[in-house]
């Protein structure tokens, strides 16, 4: 083949790989775009909404899916996700809504993280060691972690009324900004850090890219993945304890459905479900665009189910652009083979 043929094949290349970071940069943007323009919409059509205390309470209300989402995109970079997380945030808030009856409130926080950790310290030596599915693990934790939660309670309800101060912890304010997203901000410094500027993110994308590549390369994924859990575990904690501060009166009925919000905002936030990468600033703006959404609806006096309603199309969406990338990018490269 000569030069002359070579060149269209080349231009062909470049055009995919274009389109493909184009579809990225919409992936990574697009939920910003969204937010800011229903934001606008929001203001001006649903009376209230742009009021400090509203606004304020949509953080918040974001902050806890967003704690849990942070943890929830590891999961999905490494190539799976866990199930186990609300049942995780409601065995959370139980614990440290029950140790703060006997103990101080920073011990009632180590407590509940260290749950937390330990449960996902067990999804991932289950997952990793006896070569099960995290779908189906996690599945399986979800129900027990739930029962122990409702059996630890006996399907009471546990109020917080020795720490009246905890409640500090959900409407507090530094600067006029609520205290739960200053922890998440917190938090997602620390993840972004140890994603994108550690050999742990570098492994841990790189296992949800190829497995066997990454098994070749010498990276121990057993200790990975495990690390992984254990990680997701100790997120879904904090957002356990962020919801008991709110609430400062639990059960285990809480964090139903937080598994799914979690995956959602993982994914709309630019976090592709084939592993290998993760978008954690997309992952905030995400719950923040679904706490809004909650949020304005709430005020329209909309009915709950068409929340759902909303963020099924949104989840298909996302999902939809990144279907479209990957395909191009395979086109690409067997373009360039």
């Amino acid at each position: 083949m000569n030069d002359y043929e070579k060149e269209p094949g080349r231009e062909a290349v470049r055009k995919l790989e274009a389109l493909a970071h184009f579809i990225q940069v919409f992936e990574s943007l697009g939920v910003l775009v969204l937010l800011v323009a229903l934001v606008v919409v929001a203001s001006i059509i649903a009376p209230g909404f742009s009021t400090y205390t509203n606004i304020a309470n949509t953080i918040i209300m974001a902050s806890i899916t967003a704690a849990t989402g942070l943890g929830m995109t590891f999961a999905i970079a490494v190539g799976g996700f866990d199930l186990s997380v609300g049942s995780v945030q409601a065995l959370t808030a139980i614990v440290v809504a029950s140790l703060l009856a006997v103990t101080s409130v920073p011990l009632a926080i180590l407590g509940a993280l260290l749950t937390g950790l330990l449960v996902g310290l067990l999804n991932g030596v289950i997952i990793s060691k006896l070569r099960i599915p995290a779908f189906v693990v996690t599945f399986g934790l979800m129900s027990i972690v739930r029962g122990v939660a409702l059996l630890a309670t006996q399907g009471q309800s546990v109020m917080i009324t020795n720490h009246p101060d905890f409640a500090t912890l959900n409407n507090g304010k530094i600067l006029a900004i609520p205290v739960p997203f200053i922890i998440v901000l917190m938090v997602l410094a620390a993840l972004y850090l140890m994603l994108r500027h550690t050999p742990f993110g570098r492994h841990t994308c790189a296992i949800g890219g190829n497995q066997a590549a990454a098994i070749a390369s010498g990276i121990n994924v057993d200790r990975v993945t495990i690390a992984v859990f254990g990680l997701v575990g100790v997120t879904a904690a904090i957002s356990g304890v962020m919801l008991s501060s709110q609430l400062m009166i639990v059960d285990g009925t809480l964090g139903t459905g937080l598994e799914l919000q979690a995956i959602a905002i993982s994914v709309l936030g630019g976090t592709s479900l084939s592993g290998g990468n993760g978008n954690l600033v997309g992952t905030v703006l995400a719950a923040l665009l679904l706490a809004t959404i909650a949020s304005a609806l709430n005020i329209l006096k909309v009915a709950a189910f068409y929340q759902y309603l909303f963020v099924g199309v949104l989840l298909i969406f996302a999902l939809s652009i990144d279907t479209v990338r990957r395909i191009i990018l395979e086109k690409s490269m067997l373009s360039r083979a």
